[in-house]
């Protein structure tokens, strides 16, 4: 196999071109990826495995080259992420070394290579990136024997997002094709890479078109609650924990057959009836009738980017209507429609929180709590421990399960969610006609209060490293005064402020305060005293 030299890319310099790693901004969803990846429990969650059987007469060797030659082609995989100054930057290199494996399974009986690609594909997720170091992303050749390989990918969220998946398989496919055959891979044209793919998404933020979608946005989500009011069984704590868990199940036989045919009979796609039956079930639970679900969006509608490795993963708020005891038939026609609605105006989700300014409570997730996923393809992945939001629904071909946060859940009341979802789901394809009041019986439980122990009397700096932290936190903020126990989040700041005042404060240094301390107390007080515990002030 004859190695090229990387893509050509229209409109910037080619960093495989250079003599060293070039920096350039991060894009929004590599931002959302890493700030999450930061205050995660588990590794798994911010990694994506992928398995791609491939069938030819190529050697080992081959394939090595063959994701020699992607990593020269897609500069996500050879990026890795760094803060400048409270910035976050892509650091692109020319040529890193990816940790490949090769091993040889062609003897073992089918039975034996299926539990060693298991192991091997649980192994991969579980260890941890360095996040100093690129690429961010590795990889095993197996030889399965009589022609037959697989090649099974670990990659970061922040290089590497559902749909990178499809384009590396086909392109694998296609260079083992061209030296199965000796001839030239015939591989996509790429007319400009991720990094001025980055460069033109900051241009268009700032030419005042991100504005006018946050003024729509403004409208559409005008007077929706800031949190939900599904029942928690323990009162809501001050600094969010991201601790999660979660339980499984499948689809009952024949959902899926009954799930074409209800989307074909609905003018709709299976996934809206899946989203249409957990805003039901949210609604049944909570009695809420306008509720909001984070929905996690391609990101991909610029066609040149559809060829392309990275992530380009964004959220969206839906805002689900459910007013006036409406049949199943209805709520999949609102939950069509308010999809389709957010198609219109896109913007980057923490733009929209800067954007919309809309009021912050301390342990809350701004705009939505409850989110949903959905994937066609079979393959949950393996269990989390880490979550983002209160509940997420996740769907993957015909396994669902529900991720829940820990201090605010019990592992029976998410038995009991999934299990009245599997049955409200069910109903609203037998018969859709059912009126959302007798979808399920059971009432819903009553919801625990939220803790209302009185806010502490405001307080100013005491010494000096308080004053320290409280003038970055103006600076950051430009807010007056600083009451050393107010909530950073409740006061207007976001997630990359946060990470620019932590900038301000230990410029340069690796031992200062992490972003997870910071958001376990998101105060002036308990930042000074992390900044003593760690730095000598």
């Amino acid at each position: 196999m004859t190695r090229p030299g990387p893509a050509v890319h229209d409109g910037g310099p080619v960093p495989g071109d250079t003599a060293g790693p070039v920096t350039v901004p991060a894009t929004y969803a590599q931002e959302r990826a890493w700030l999450a990846s930061r205050l995660a429990h588990d590794p798994p969650t911010y990694c994506a495995v992928d398995e791609f059987p491939l069938h030819a007469a190529v050697s080992a060797d081959d394939l090595v080259h063959a994701l020699h030659v992607l990593m020269d082609r897609h500069e996500p995989l050879r990026t890795v992420l760094r803060t400048v100054e409270g910035r976050l930057r892509q650091e692109v290199h020319p040529s890193p070394e990816p940790p490949i494996e090769r091993i040889d399974l062609s003897t073992h009986e089918p039975a034996a290579q299926a539990e060693e690609r298991r192991s091997l594909r649980a192994r991969l997720a579980r260890t941890p990136f360095d996040p100093r170091r690129a690429p961010q992303w590795r990889a095993a050749v197996l030889d399965l024997g009589e022609g037959s390989w697989s090649v099974v990918l670990a990659a970061h969220h922040t290089v590497y997002d559902t749909a990178s998946g499809f384009n590396v398989h086909a392109e694998l496919t296609e260079l083992c094709a061209a030296a199965e055959e000796g001839r030239p891979a015939r591989l996509p044209r790429l007319p400009f890479g991720y990094a001025e793919y980055a460069r033109r998404e900051r241009e268009r933020a700032a030419s005042g078109g991100g504005e006018a979608a946050a003024a729509r946005w403004r409208a559409r989500l005008h007077g929706l609650l800031p949190v939900h009011t599904v029942p928690l069984d323990r009162p809501r704590p001050q600094a969010r924990t991201f601790r999660g868990a979660e339980v499984r199940t499948a689809l009952p036989v024949g959902a899926a057959a009954a799930l074409t045919g209800a989307a074909r009979h609905h003018g709709t796609r299976p996934l809206l009836l899946f989203l249409a039956a957990w805003t039901a079930l949210l609604h049944h639970h909570s009695g809420a009738e306008d509720l909001a679900v984070g929905l996690p969006v391609a990101g991909r509608d610029d066609p040149a980017t559809r060829a392309m490795v990275g992530t380009f993963v964004n959220m969206r708020v839906l805002r689900a209507d459910l007013s006036g005891d409406p049949d199943g038939t209805e709520v999949v026609r609102r939950t069509t429609a308010a999809v389709r609605a957010g198609e219109q105006f896109d913007i980057p989700f923490q733009s929209l929180v800067a954007l919309l300014g809309a009021p912050r409570l301390p342990g809350v997730p701004p705009l939505y709590q409850l989110a949903f996923n959905h994937t066609p393809t079979d393959g949950l992945g393996p269990p989390v421990v880490s979550c983002e939001e209160d509940l997420l629904l996740d769907v993957a071909g015909t396994g669902i399960r529900l991720v829940y946060d820990a201090a605010l859940f019990d592992r029976s009341t998410a038995d009991t969610l999934l299990a009245d979802y599997v049955r409200l789901l069910a109903t609203l394809l037998d018969a859709p006609g059912t009126r959302l009041s007798a979808l399920l019986p059971a009432a819903p439980r009553r919801a625990h209060l939220p803790a209302t122990a009185p806010p502490p009397a405001r307080t100013a700096p005491r010494d000096a490293t308080e004053e320290r932290v409280a003038a970055a936190w103006r600076a950051v903020l430009g807010t007056g005064a600083v009451d050393v126990h107010e909530d950073f989040f409740a006061a207007g700041g976001h997630s990359l402020q946060a990470l620019r005042l932590l900038a301000r404060l230990a410029p340069g240094r690796e031992d200062g305060p992490t972003l997870r301390t910071f958001f376990a107390d998101p105060t002036v007080a308990g930042l000074a005293t992390t900044l003593k515990g760690t730095l000598a002030l």
